[in-house]
């Protein structure tokens, strides 16, 4: 088999539906299978989708593993040479997988590929974060300081190389779509199933590195990416310490300046006590489980 599709899904039905949907739709001239792990839902997804997609392969696990821990598994059942990890919320708007499919077969050697991805748009068909620089501990650090400064990020794609080819070289290419050899995946260590959700596709990308392996955007194959869908029905409070969580993780395990990012993050806690999104109570339970996660 040429290609598996790992679709991990978690109360987001209809989103799924749909992105199963564009992938059969557009995939054409490669054998491939659809893989959907689903993390504990309560909205029916399971039987739906089972109902809607017979020849889907259904998952269901009897707890919310997370993102990396959820796509290890679905890849424990992969039939194919490659593995395309696409986010529920995610469409396809053409035969991106053939794309990136034949892109990794012909270049593979010549680029030393690594992870391929596509370029993502929004609903609107604007341009969404598609990949570009690993984060690092002092560019996360800036990026909180220009946010309590009400000084907006920019949001575009933060480019390393560009060239007049079909292609962008980046350190790394965002967890939406990642689309890369299942032997490549299974050599560089797999998710880190500490990783509950973020930042684990960007310490699995900065293993991949380490082998030698770079990382490219395809720049013809779009996809929608309509972001954030399963935590619509999450308070917020509890997503920004996930976020938080692994971010801490992700720096503690692959920056020697961990402790400098550590002393400025813990000061950050002083002005985080007043982050009038929050409430009070919010705000102390984010700082307690962030010191927590030093």
């Amino acid at each position: 088999m040429d290609v598996s599709v790992i679709i991990v899904n978690y109360n987001t039905k209809k989103d799924t539906i749909d992105c199963i949907k564009s992938v059969e739709k557009y995939t054409k001239n490669i054998v491939y299978e659809i893989i959907v792990v689903d993390n504990a839902s309560t909205d029916g997804s399971v039987p739906l989708i089972k109902e809607s997609f017979p020849n889907v392969n259904v998952i269901s696990s009897d707890k919310n593993l997370g993102f990396g821990k959820a796509n290890n598994l679905g890849i424990t059942y992969a039939q194919g040479d490659y593995i395309f990890l696409l986010n529920s919320d995610t469409l396809l708007l053409s035969n991106s997988i053939e794309g990136l499919f034949k892109f990794h077969h012909k270049f593979e050697k010549i680029l030393n590929i690594g992870v391929l991805g596509c370029t993502l748009k929004d609903a609107n068909g604007d341009s969404n974060y598609s990949g570009g620089k690993f984060p690092t501990p002092f560019s996360v650090l800036f990026d909180m300081i220009r946010h309590y400064m009400g000084i907006k990020k920019d949001k575009s794609n933060r480019i390393v190389s560009v060239n007049e080819e079909a292609f962008i070289e980046v350190e790394m290419v965002t967890g939406a779509d990642l689309f890369l050899k299942k032997s490549l995946f299974n050599s560089a260590g797999k998710f880190d199933e500490n990783f509950f959700m973020y930042y684990e596709e960007s310490d699995l990308q900065k293993r991949i590195k380490k082998l030698g392996f770079k990382n490219y955007l395809l720049k013809e194959f779009n996809i929608i990416h309509l972001d954030g869908v399963s935590f619509k029905k999450v308070v917020k409070n509890r997503q920004r310490i996930i976020t938080q969580k692994s971010k801490n993780l992700y720096f503690k395990k692959n920056f020697k300046n961990y402790p400098i990012y550590v002393f400025f993050d813990f000061l950050m806690n002083f002005v985080r006590i007043f982050n009038r999104k929050y409430s009070l109570i919010e705000n102390f339970h984010f700082i307690t489980e962030n010191i927590k996660s030093y």
